[in-house]
C-alpha cells in the first residue's frame, strides 16, 4: 500500500470515529471529548458500594401527582430521578462541559451532518412491570410531546426534532429540522414512558395518569399519602444494574420523602431524626442553628461542600405582563432600591456574593469588563435592527447589579429621579401615580422564608413611592398562578450549565412569553434576545457559543428584567452521620442529589450512632 492511500485510509478511519460509528456516548464537540469509555464507571462512584438501609429526606410543600411530564399539578419529589428513565444520562463529573452516555440505549450513531440520529437500545431494558421497553415506546414518547397536557417547556426544548422513525424493535432514528450543535445531546434527556400503560385510549395523560408512576428506573412507588409521604423502593433484579454507569449508584433499599408545609417544623424535625439530610438555603439557620449538643458530639454533621456550577440568575422576578413592569426606568428604580450590602451584613451573616449577571461564578462565561472585539460587533449590528430592544449601556458598562457600588441614598436618588422623568408622581399618601395607576404590586411567595428579605425591601420601594404587597400562598395556588402568569413579582432562580442551548428559549424566548407554564416569568419579548437564543443554538464551536451567551448576558442584565440577589459557592447541608460516600463529590450536581444517587448506608456508623446517642457520648 502506498503512503498516499495509507494517509487516505487514515483520514476515513479517523471521521469514521468523529462521526459515523456507533458510540457509548456523545459530547457536544465530538467523542474524542468524552472522558469515560464503554464499560467504565464514573469516578465520582464507588463501584463497591453496599447496597440496603433506608434513607428519609423531606420535601417543602404537597405534591399532587406521579407523572413527571404533565403540566398540571406538583410533581412527587424523587420520581423522576428515582423512578422515570431518560434515553441518556447526563454527565455530572466536573471535566466535563456536557457528555452523555447510554442509559437505555446500548449504542449511538450521530449523522456526519447531524441531521438524523440512530439510537440501538438494550435488548434487556424492561418497565417496572416486567413489559419489554423497545422502540415503540422511544416513538410513543415523542408523539406524545404533542399532546396538549404534555408541559410546553419540553414542547419548546424538544421543538427541533422533526421526527422519529422505527428501524426495528431495538432500533430508532431520529431526524431534526435544523443543524443544531447541542440537539442531538438533549433528545437523550426525553423521558421515555411505557405506550401500553401511558398509551391507553380515551385516558387523559395528565389527571388520568397522576397516581401512576409505571416506568424503567431502579425503583418502583410503593406507598404515597398525598400531603404526607412518598416512599421508593430499589428493585434488587432491576434491568440496569450491570450497566457500568450505575455501578456504585442507587445503593438505598428504600427513599422516602416526608412532607413537611412549615420551615419550622421542617427543621425541628431534622433535629429529632425524622429525616436524614437537609439542604441548608437560608444564610440565617446555617450561622445560628444546627451547632447545638448533637453537633459537638457528631451525631449530625454540618457539611459545606464547595461547587463550581455556573451562578445563574436569582431575584425578584418582575412580570412585564403588568403595564407597569413595561418601563425599563421603573424596572431600574425598583430594583435599585434593594439594598444588598445592607442585607448581606445585617441578614445573611456576610455569607453571600451578589448576582450581577445571568452567568454568574464561571470566568469564561460570564461578561467581563466593556464588550470587545467580535461580541461589541454583534451588539452593534443587533442594535441597529433592534436599537429601543438592545440598551446603549449593554456597550458603554459593565455587567452589574443597578446601583452597584454606589451608596443606598444615592440609589434612592437616582432611583427618584428615574420615577419622575417616567412620569410617575408623588401622591398624597406619598406613593406615585400615573394617571389613575397608582405604583403598587405585589410580591407572591410560596412560603414564608422570603418575608424577612422583603419586608426591609419594602420599606425602601416606599422610600422612592412605591407600594409593595407580600403575598404567601400555599404550593399548590403558587404553582398554578406561576402556571398561568398571575403575579406581578415573584422569587426566580434561573440555573444555568456549562453548555447552554435550547432551554434559553423557554427561559427568554419570545414564543414561550405567551405559552403557559414556560419559565419566562418577566414575558420577556425581545427579538434581539431571540436572535441571540438561535445563535447560541446554532453555535459550531465553544467560542461561537461564547460570544452569543456574553452578548445576551449583557442585554438581559441591562435591561433589568429583574432585582438580582445573590449567591453563594458550596452547597451547604446537614446530616446525621450514618451515611459513607465516594471519595470525589461530582460538583456538577447538588448534594442532595449526589446523596441520592452515590452515597451508601453504613451499618458501622448506624450502630456507633445509636450507641453514643443512648450513652450519651461523644462519636470515636
Amino acid at each position: 500500500m502506498t503512503k498516499f492511500f495509507s494517509f487516505i485510509l487514515l483520514l476515513l478511519i479517523i471521521a469514521q470515529q468523529a462521526w459515523g460509528a456507533p458510540q457509548h456516548g456523545l459530547s457536544l464537540y465530538g467523542p474524542e471529548d468524552l472522558k469515560y469509555k464503554s464499560g467504565q464507571h464514573y469516578d465520582h462512584a464507588n463501584p463497591n458500594a453496599p447496597k440496603g438501609g433506608s434513607l428519609v429526606l423531606s420535601d417543602f410543600g404537597a405534591f399532587t401527582k406521579l407523572n413527571p411530564a404533565s403540566l398540571k399539578g406538583v410533581i412527587a419529589p424523587g420520581i423522576s430521578q428515582l423512578v422515570f428513565q431518560t434515553a441518556m444520562d447526563s454527565s455530572t463529573d466536573d471535566k466535563e462541559a456536557f457528555s452523555i452516555y447510554g442509559h437505555l440505549v446500548e449504542k449511538v450513531e450521530l449523522a456526519e451532518d447531524r441531521l438524523s440520529m440512530t439510537y440501538t437500545l438494550y435488548k434487556q431494558a424492561r418497565f417496572s412491570d416486567g413489559h419489554p421497553l423497545t422502540a415503540d415506546d422511544f416513538v410513543f414518547s415523542f408523539n406524545l410531546i404533542k399532546d396538549p397536557e404534555y408541559h410546553p417547556f419540553f414542547k419548546e426544548y424538544f421543538k427541533d426534532i422533526k421526527s422519529i422513525e422505527k428501524i426495528d424493535a431495538h432500533t430508532v432514528r431520529y431526524h431534526f429540522s435544523i443543524y443544531n450543535q447541542e440537539l442531538p445531546l438533549i433528545t437523550g434527556q426525553m423521558v421515555i414512558f411505557p405506550k401500553h400503560i401511558y398509551g391507553a385510549k380515551k385516558k387523559s395523560f395528565g389527571a388520568d395518569f397522576d397516581d401512576i408512576a409505571i416506568a424503567s428506573g431502579p425503583y418502583t412507588v410503593e406507598k404515597y399519602e398525598y400531603g404526607k409521604y412518598i416512599t421508593f423502593k430499589r428493585d434488587p433484579n432491576w434491568w440496569g444494574n450491570d450497566i457500568a454507569i450505575n455501578q456504585g449508584r442507587y445503593n438505598f433499599d428504600r427513599v422516602t420523602y416526608k412532607i413537611y408545609l412549615d420551615p419550622v417544623a421542617q427543621r425541628e424535625a431534622f433535629k429529632g431524626e425524622e429525616f436524614d439530610m437537609q439542604l441548608i438555603n437560608s444564610s440565617r439557620d446555617w450561622a445560628l442553628d444546627y451547632k447545638g449538643d448533637f453537633v459537638k458530639k457528631g451525631y449530625y454533621i454540618r457539611g459545606e461542600f464547595p461547587h463550581s456550577r455556573v451562578a445563574g440568575m436569582q431575584g425578584f422576578a418582575m412580570n412585564m405582563r403588568n403595564e407597569i413592569f413595561q418601563s425599563r426606568k421603573v424596572r431600574a428604580a425598583v430594583a435599585m432600591a434593594f439594598d444588598f450590602e445592607w442585607s448581606n451584613k445585617n441578614l445573611f451573616y456576610g455569607q453571600y456574593t451578589r448576582n450581577e449577571c445571568y452567568f454568574d461564578n464561571n470566568p469564561e462565561m460570564k461578561a467581563q469588563g466593556l464588550p470587545q472585539g467580535e461580541v461589541k460587533a454583534l451588539l452593534l449590528d443587533l442594535r441597529k435592527k433592534h436599537k429601543s430592544h438592545v440598551p446603549k449601556t449593554a456597550l458603554t458598562k459593565p455587567v452589574g447589579a443597578p446601583g452597584q457600588g454606589q451608596s443606598a441614598a444615592k440609589n434612592n436618588q437616582v432611583a427618584n429621579a428615574l420615577l419622575d422623568s417616567a412620569g410617575w408622581k408623588i401622591g398624597a399618601d406619598g406613593i406615585r401615580t400615573k394617571g389613575n395607576q397608582r405604583l403598587q404590586f405585589e410580591l407572591l411567595l410560596a412560603g414564608p422564608g422570603f418575608q424577612r428579605i422583603a419586608e426591609p425591601y419594602k420599606i425602601n420601594l416606599k422610600k422612592i413611592g412605591v407600594h409593595l404587597d407580600i403575598k404567601v400562598v400555599q404550593i399548590a395556588e403558587y404553582e398554578e398562578r406561576l402556571r398561568n402568569f398571575k403575579y406581578d413579582m415573584i422569587v426566580a432562580s434561573f440555573m444555568q450549565s456549562r453548555s447552554p442551548g435550547n432551554e434559553q428559549r423557554s427561559l427568554w424566548g419570545g414564543e414561550a412569553a405567551i405559552m403557559p407554564g414556560s419559565r419566562n416569568y418577566m414575558g420577556i419579548k425581545n427579538p434581539a434576545i431571540d436572535e441571540l437564543i438561535d445563535g447560541i443554538i446554532k453555535a459550531k464551536t465553544r467560542k461561537d457559543l461564547i460570544i452569543h451567551i456574553h452578548a445576551l448576558d449583557r442585554i438581559l442584565t441591562h435591561q433589568f428584567y429583574m432585582v438580582p440577589h445573590w449567591y453563594i459557592s458550596y452547597d451547604r447541608a446537614v446530616y446525621w452521620n450514618k451515611f459513607s460516600r465516594p471519595k470525589i463529590n461530582p460538583s456538577q450536581s447538588s448534594i442532595l442529589n449526589n446523596l441520592l444517587q452515590w452515597w451508601w448506608w453504613d451499618d458501622k456508623k448506624a450502630q456507633k450512632l445509636e450507641s453514643a446517642k443512648s450513652k450519651g457520648n461523644t462519636l470515636q
